[in-house]
């Protein structure tokens, strides 16, 4: 199946501007894929005025993650510091 990818690119999310195979991703990664381009520019406009203070970048690997509010709460309310690796990083250390 093919689609549009919408990544972080390291300063902001952009869009591929031709459509790709679909690929599977982990499951805090910023990589999305939208059906056609429209919503894939729509998607890169929401992210970027809303969603770049929740883009961290993993210090293992250095691929960029998702972090919430809600998941950095849940860490500060069990007294441990918000995670600085991502999902895939965090698996394989344990």
């Amino acid at each position: 199946m093919l689609g549009y990818r919408v990544y972080f690119n390291g300063n902001k999310f952009v869009a591929d501007n031709t459509a790709t195979e679909v690929q599977t991703m982990p499951c805090d990664s910023p990589t999305s894929w939208m059906a056609n381009k429209k919503y894939a520019d729509k998607a890169v406009e929401t992210h970027n005025e809303h969603d770049l203070k929740d883009i961290k970048k993993c210090k293992e690997c250095g691929e960029y993650f998702w972090q919430t509010d809600e998941e950095r709460v849940w860490f500060a309310n069990r007294g441990m510091k918000a995670p600085c690796r991502c999902y895939s990083c965090r698996k394989k250390k344990h």
